[in-house]
C-alpha cells in the first residue's frame, strides 16, 4: 500500500536543535535566562520538551555565539555581562557592518531600500526616545544591509556577533552615546538614499 501524501505544505522542516537553540537563544535575550545563570540539562530537557541531544547541541551553538560559558565537569551557565567583551565585540561589529555595506551598494535594489529604510524609521524613532531597544533595532537594519551584500562568509560571521553584542549591550539607558547612535542612524538613511 503506498503511504497517502499530504496536499498541504507547511514549509521547510526545521531540525529539533534549531527549534531548541532559538527558543533558548530567545530566553537569554529577553532575560528569562539570566547572565550567569547555571543551566541544568535535567531542567531544560523537561522545560522543552525534548531529549538531552538537541539541548546539549543548542547549548554548544549558544557557546559559539558567546552566550554560554563552559567548564568542562565544573558547570554550564549563561555568560555574564562584561563591558570589555562587549567593546571588543561592538568594534568587529562595526568593522564587519562596513564592509557589508560596502559590497551592498551596487546590489541594493529599490524595494531593498525601501524595507531597510522603513526598518531605519523604526530604529531611529527608538533612538531618538533613547529607548535601548533602539540600538538593537539599528543593528539589525546594518545587519540587513550586510546580508544584501550577497557575502555568505560575512553573513555567517556578522549573524552571530550581532546578536552577542545585542546581549552584552548595557540595558540602561543612560549608559549610551545617544548622539553617536543619532549619527550612525543618519550614515545609514544616506546610504540608503544613494
Amino acid at each position: 500500500m503506498p503511504i497517502p501524501q499530504t496536499e498541504e505544505t507547511t514549509g521547510p522542516r526545521r531540525l529539533l536543535r534549531d527549534v531548541v537553540f532559538d527558543k533558548m537563544l530567545a530566553a537569554i535575550v529577553d532575560g528569562t535566562l539570566e547572565p550567569g545563570e547555571r543551566l541544568n540539562d535535567d531542567q531544560l530537557v523537561k522545560w522543552l520538551g525534548v531529549s538531552r541531544t538537541p539541548v546539549r547541541e543548542a547549548i554548544a551553538q549558544l557557546h559559539s555565539y558567546g552566550l554560554v560559558e563552559i567548564e568542562a565537569n565544573r558547570y554550564t551557565r549563561v555568560a555574564e555581562q562584561d563591558e570589555s567583551v562587549y567593546a571588543e565585540a561592538a568594534q568587529l561589529l562595526e568593522g564587519l557592518h562596513d564592509l557589508g555595506a560596502r559590497l551592498a551598494a551596487d546590489k541594493l535594489d529599490a524595494s531593498s531600500r525601501k524595507a531597510i529604510g522603513k526598518s531605519l524609521a523604526a530604529a531611529s524613532k527608538q533612538i531618538k526616545a533613547h529607548d535601548p531597544a533602539g540600538a538593537a533595532a539599528l543593528l539589525d537594519v546594518r545587519g540587513e544591509l550586510t546580508a544584501a551584500s550577497g557575502n555568505a562568509l560575512l553573513i555567517e560571521a556578522e549573524g552571530p556577533l550581532r546578536t552577542r553584542v545585542q546581549f552584552l549591550s548595557p540595558r540602561e539607558s543612560n549608559a549610551y552615546d545617544w548622539a553617536a547612535l543619532k549619527s550612525s542612524a543618519e550614515a545609514v538613511e544616506k546610504f540608503v538614499k544613494l
